[in-house]
């Protein structure tokens, strides 16, 4: 048996193995955006009570007292809108999934 007879006889096999190891990667990826939580968080450490006001369909509005918080699963859209702004705001510690209501300072500073 010659060397040239051996790697011909490989080849088959390393394509076979190659085209495992490709196919289990992509295995591996679907489903990700599936399995992806889309967790909605709100909490108000304000002393006043927040109103949140939902701008669209896929959830509904909520009244947060102070010290309160609320997580809502699955959702997409975040837009929503809150009362009272002018007493209340969203603080530092905030990212587009997780707010944390805040007194605002008082008008005129």
């Amino acid at each position: 048996m010659n060397i040239t007879s051996m790697s011909t006889r490989l080849k088959p096999l390393w394509r076979g193995l190659f085209a495992a190891v490709l196919l289990a990667g992509l295995a591996g990826c679907i489903g990700d955006d599936d399995d992806e939580v889309y967790d909605l968080s709100f909490e108000n450490l304000s002393s006043h009570t927040v109103t949140v006001v939902s701008l669209n369909s896929e959830w509904g509005g909520f009244t947060l007292a102070p010290g309160e918080s609320i997580t809502l699963r699955d959702i997409q859209n975040i837009d929503y809108y809150y009362v009272p702004s002018s007493r209340v705001q969203e603080g530092s510690d905030s990212t587009e999934r997780e707010v944390v209501f805040v007194n605002a300072p008082p008008s005129g500073l």
